[in-house]
């Protein structure tokens, strides 16, 4: 179980996929993926401002000109499109449970609102691929 929750706060996908291989029921996959992604989130979030508070104290601030590459171009239009929301879609799928708290952090200072979203997406993701497993009658396990 544990191995799970650490999984979903690390790499989401992965984590799902364990609960699913290694046969939990439905209640125990949702509580331990959403938990787990939660958890990633909460630790995430708070350990990026004591990081970025402690850094900024020995380093603090300069000005530097920013060079846009093709992909980071992308990204930027696509963060100032969804903002927050269209972060926390992409999160336990494409972007990783750190990536993506530090993303959302970066653009929105209410951390409360990054935790309600993040929940959200993690409820829609594990709901979607758990409701394509029974489905699809897909089984990963033995």
């Amino acid at each position: 179980m544990a191995s799970v929750m650490i999984w979903c706060a690390v790499k989401y996908i992965v984590g799902i996929g364990l609960a699913i291989g290694f046969g939990f029921n439905p209640l125990e996959i949702i509580l331990l993926s959403i938990g787990g992604g939660m958890l990633g989130v909460l630790v995430y979030l708070y350990l990026w401002a004591l990081i970025l508070k402690i850094f900024y104290r020995f380093f603090p601030k300069k000005p530097k000109p920013v060079k846009f590459k093709f992909l980071t171009r992308k990204l930027v239009v696509f963060i100032r499109k969804y903002e927050v929301w269209g972060i926390a879609f992409l999160t336990p799928l494409l972007l990783t449970p750190p990536l993506g708290t530090i993303l959302a952090a970066s653009i929105e200072p209410n951390k409360w609102r990054i935790k309600v979203i993040m929940l959200l997406s993690f409820s829609f993701w594990t709901l979607l691929i758990l409701g394509l497993k029974f489905i699809f009658n897909i089984n990963i396990g033995t």
